[in-house]
């Protein structure tokens, strides 16, 4: 089972909010580019499968407040709106941990796992990646790593 379980105006309204969690800025990708939603769909028909149900409950639930509060989904509403409503959460439901969890899994995880993607997220960290060597020059603490050439 994937995110394709969720009905496609929760899917939207799971992407709007991995958005809001990593936002793009000036210092660079989101949940966007770097592919978290991906993450997320592989992870909920995989090996965070029994979290489907908690994830359809939620984002159920979000999209309610939003409804009420503003008098659009949760996808529709600006920024300032979105952000208000996941404080609402952030307080109030186990649902939000739950999210940012998985956000930032899929955010700095390994991207053979699906999100990550092409580094985005250890680029932000300045971590170069897995490698499989390390002269003894890189391991002399107080070095610094030159990522460049770490595979991908």
């Amino acid at each position: 089972m994937s995110t394709a379980a969720l009905s496609a105006p929760y899917a939207a309204v799971l992407e709007a909010v991995l958005a809001r969690l990593i936002p793009l800025d000036e210092l660079g990708p989101g949940a966007r580019e770097a592919g978290v939603m991906g993450y997320v769909e592989t992870a909920l028909g995989q090996w965070h499968a029994h979290h489907l149900d908690a994830y359809a409950a939620g984002l159920e639930a979000l999209e309610q407040r939003a409804l009420d509060a503003y008098g659009q989904g949760f996808a529709r509403c600006d920024d300032a709106q979105q952000d208000a409503l996941l404080e609402q959460f952030e307080r109030d439901d186990a649902f939000f941990d739950l999210v940012r969890t998985h956000a930032i899994e899929g955010m700095f995880g390994d991207p053979r796992w699906g999100g990550n993607a092409g580094g985005a997220g250890w680029e932000l960290l300045g971590y170069p990646g897995p490698r499989e060597e390390w002269t003894a020059a890189e391991q002399q603490l107080g070095t610094a790593v030159d990522g460049s050439s770490a595979p991908r």
